[in-house]
C-alpha cells in the first residue's frame, strides 16, 4: 500500500502537479498590517474593510489588521506618548507585522511630519516590517489646498524614504473631477465634512489594498450600502492614482 501512495505521489509531482489539503487560502499566510493614526481610520477597522477585500480577491493573500489609534493623534503624539504597553513603538517593537501603515494628522506641516516620518521609518525597518505613508484627504473646508498639501509631503516623504504612499488625497480629486457639484464634494465625508464617510472610508481601504498587495481592487468585495455603480467608480479611482502615484515615485 506504502509504495503504491508513494508511486502515486510521484506521477503527480512528474505530471507538474500538487498536493493539498484544505481550502487553497487556507495555505497562505495572512498579511499582517498595524494601522497607526486617527479618526481618519475606525471605519476602515469596524467594518473590516481591509479583510473583506482581500477575502474576496481569490488570487491573493488574508490580510489581518491591528491598530493603534487615537481621536486627533499626530506622528508626533504617537511617537511623544513612548513605549509603554499599547503604543504605537511597543506595538512595531514586538515584530509582529509585515506592514505598518503611518497617518498623521489632516493639517500637519513640513516641519511636524517629517522628523517623526523618519523615526518611525528607522523603526520599523528596525522591527523587519515594511512601511506605508497613508496620506489622508484633508477637511471639505479646505479643499483643494489643503488635499495638494498633503499629497506633496506624502509624495516627497515617501521619495525620500524609498516606501509607498497611498495618495488618497489625490484620489478624492480624481473621484470629484473638474468642477464637482457640491453633492459631489459632499458624498466621501461624514456629515462634519471633516472625516470619511463610508464612501471615502472605502476608497482609502482600496487604496491601503492597492498599495500593499500591488494588486487591483476592481471588482472586489464592497459594502452593500454603496450602490453599485459608486463601488465601480470608487475602485477604479483608487487603482488609477495607486498606478500614477507608484510610477512617479519610480521615477
Amino acid at each position: 500500500m506504502r509504495l503504491k501512495l508513494n508511486l502515486w505521489l510521484t506521477a503527480l509531482f512528474l505530471a507538474g502537479m500538487t498536493v493539498t489539503s484544505g481550502r487553497a487560502d487556507e495555505a497562505l499566510p495572512p498579511i499582517k498590517v498595524l494601522l497607526i493614526g486617527n479618526s481618519q481610520c475606525p471605519t476602515i477597522v469596524s467594518q473590516q474593510l481591509l479583510e473583506k477585500l482581500a477575502a474576496s480577491d481569490k488570487g491573493g493573500r488574508p490580510i489581518k489588521i491591528g491598530g493603534c489609534i487615537k481621536g486627533g493623534a499626530s506622528l508626533k503624539s504617537h511617537w511623544d506618548a513612548g513605549t509603554g504597553e499599547g503604543s504605537a513603538r511597543a506595538m512595531i517593537a514586538s515584530k509582529a507585522w509585515d506592514y505598518v501603515v503611518l497617518q498623521d494628522i489632516y493639517f500637519v506641516q513640513e516641519p511636524a511630519f517629517q522628523p517623526y516620518a523618519r523615526q518611525f521609518q528607522a523603526l520599523i525597518k528596525e522591527s523587519g516590517s515594511k512601511t506605508l505613508l497613508f496620506g489622508t484627504a484633508s477637511i471639505l473646508s479646505d479643499y483643494p489646498k489643503g488635499f495638494e498639501r498633503q499629497h506633496s509631503l506624502h509624495f516627497a516623504m515617501g521619495k525620500e524614504l524609498g516606501v509607498p504612499i497611498v495618495d488618497a488625497s489625490y484620489a478624492y480629486i480624481k473621484y470629484f473631477g473638474d468642477k464637482p457639484s457640491t453633492e459631489r464634494l459632499e458624498s466621501l465625508f461624514a456629515k462634519d465634512k471633516a472625516h470619511p464617510g463610508l464612501w471615502g472610508s472605502y476608497l482609502y481601504s482600496c487604496m491601503i489594498y492597492s498599495a500593499i498587495t500591488e494588486r487591483s481592487p476592481i471588482g472586489l468585495a464592497a459594502p452593500e450600502a454603496i450602490p453599485a455603480d459608486v463601488v465601480k467608480t470608487l475602485q477604479e479611482t483608487a487603482w488609477a492614482q495607486h498606478q500614477e502615484t507608484s510610477a512617479a515615485l519610480k521615477k
